[in-house]
């Protein structure tokens, strides 16, 4: 079984990159935004990201601690020291509550997680970056005179 710190560190790392477009004061431009979805996986990874966040508002949204945490995150989204921060805050929070622990795990993909970098029908995809924590499965595809260009994949010891 995933522990609690595992999985706050597992959400933060899968929403860190989009918190500037999932909170508020990041309403930026929207060629930006999708220079972000393409880099960090794609539609799925995005509404995943997006599904997580709500849930997370809806129980700690008025938490001051969740929130502060959050936009210095979303200020820095590869700050680590930040991510810590908030996946350090959002811990404590779940530790409390380890039922809405998985089911936040269960929106993020479980303990066994996927990632792919999918490319079909002569299209092309380049300078994607996948960073999973926990257990998985990662994999690159291209099919159908497809090119995938640049891809960077890596696991993130929890």
């Amino acid at each position: 079984m995933i522990s609690i710190a595992a999985i706050a560190t597992t959400v933060v790392t899968l929403v860190a990159p989009f918190t500037p477009y999932l909170i508020e004061v990041g309403k930026a431009a929207g060629q930006k935004w999708a220079e972000t979805v393409a880099e960090k996986g794609g539609e799925a990874t995005w509404n995943k990201a997006q599904a997580i966040w709500e849930k997370i508002q809806s129980r700690f949204g008025k938490d001051a601690s969740v929130k502060g945490a959050a936009l210095m995150v979303s200020a820095d989204p590869e700050n680590e020291s930040y991510q810590t921060m908030l996946a350090k805050v959002l811990g404590e929070h779940l530790k409390e509550d380890p039922q809405f622990a998985q089911e936040l795990l269960q929106l993020a993909g479980g303990e066994q997680s996927v990632q792919e970098v999918l490319a079909d029908r002569s299209s092309w995809v380049e300078k994607v970056t996948q960073e999973m924590g926990g257990s998985g499965t990662q994999r690159v595809e291209a099919t159908d005179h497809s090119v995938i260009k640049d891809v960077k994949q890596s696991k993130k010891v929890l």
